[in-house]
């Protein structure tokens, strides 16, 4: 397969990705490789009052979302990059807003909130929603 055709299959950023099972939200280093996120698609898919200790086990818990079963709890990274080029996907409005990464500093929770583009460290025992991201190495497609 050329370049071309590869390129010519990924979308536009904060469209939907159908092969793929969610949003395109654009493309991170991970571990140094480029990898293409995938945000689960819509509102729906959002898993509400989630305790950061519960943050992994609640996106393991909803199984196979549009054909693929391999979602995990996102990134601080992945959900600030979800804020800069997809916020209109996410709840923008009041506590809603606030979205669980599962990335810590110094063994404090990062949350985004989508309302105000804050990042930020909080107590562990806040209950914010979490949406299931995927991550494909870019090379692959």
């Amino acid at each position: 397969m050329s370049t071309t055709e590869t390129i010519s299959r990924v979308p536009t950023i904060g469209q939907i990705w159908p092969e793929q099972g969610g949003i395109y939200i654009g493309q991170r280093l991970i571990d140094g490789a480029a990898h293409h996120i995938i945000v689960a698609a819509g509102i729906e898919s959002d898993i509400e009052k989630v305790e950061f200790k519960n943050v992994d086990k609640a996106v393991a818990g909803v199984g196979e979302i549009n054909g693929h079963a391999d979602w995990r709890a996102p990134e601080q990274e992945d959900l600030m990059l979800a804020y800069i080029n997809a916020p209109e996907q996410f709840v923008r409005e009041g506590w809603d807003s606030v979205y669980w990464s599962r990335s810590e500093h110094h063994d404090w929770p990062w949350a985004v909130d989508f309302e105000h583009g804050h990042v930020t460290i909080t107590n562990r025992g806040g209950e914010f929603r979490v949406r299931p991201f995927r991550s494909i190495v870019a090379s692959s497609i």
